[in-house]
């Protein structure tokens, strides 16, 4: 026995299939024979680890303490869409669709001081250069005032130190 209220569980491995049709791949996960219904099913995304795990328990058929588990994971291909990918359960079947990136034209790169200064300002919208110009900028502010308060307590120690 296993888990809360005192079930037993068995525990299976359903039949799937991942079909790799770049840009888009499809996992097929076949739970008809079990009578899995939506609520029982969950599909996860670990974006750490890049993982997608499918899991699900539903209580066996003419059985009361008695119910059938399941869980896989699977890697994400490189180049998918974390934020498309889409699950659905049609007569017992789950398919999660993983769609690829689609290419985007980006801005090409600022190459002075003036055009990432443009980009903090809001003339152009290139997320990386913005991102990257902007920590470079607290650097460089974090170091300046670094330098300004040793200055500063510099100052006030020989002050006090050489008394006339």
């Amino acid at each position: 026995m296993d888990g809360a209220g005192g079930r037993s569980y068995e525990d299976f491995k359903p039949p799937h299939k991942m079909v790799r049709e770049p840009p888009t791949h499809t996992l097929t996960i076949d739970l008809s024979a079990k009578g899995y219904k939506k609520e029982h099913i969950k599909v996860q995304l670990v974006r750490s680890r890049r993982r997608l795990v499918v899991s699900g328990e539903c209580p066996v058929a003419g059985e009361t303490n008695r119910w059938s588990r399941f869980r896989l994971q699977f890697p994400v291909p490189d180049g998918c869409d974390l934020k498309a990918i889409q699950a659905r359960l049609h007569d017992g079947v789950i398919r999660v669709t993983l769609p690829g990136v689609k290419p985007q034209q980006q801005p090409p790169p600022a190459k002075t001081a003036a055009a990432a200064a443009a980009v903090v300002g809001g003339d152009q919208r290139g997320g990386g250069e913005r991102c990257q110009f902007l920590r470079e900028r607290g650097k460089l502010a974090t170091t300046l005032l670094g330098v300004v308060l040793v200055l500063f307590s510099f100052v006030i120690y020989i002050r006090y130190s050489v008394k006339p």
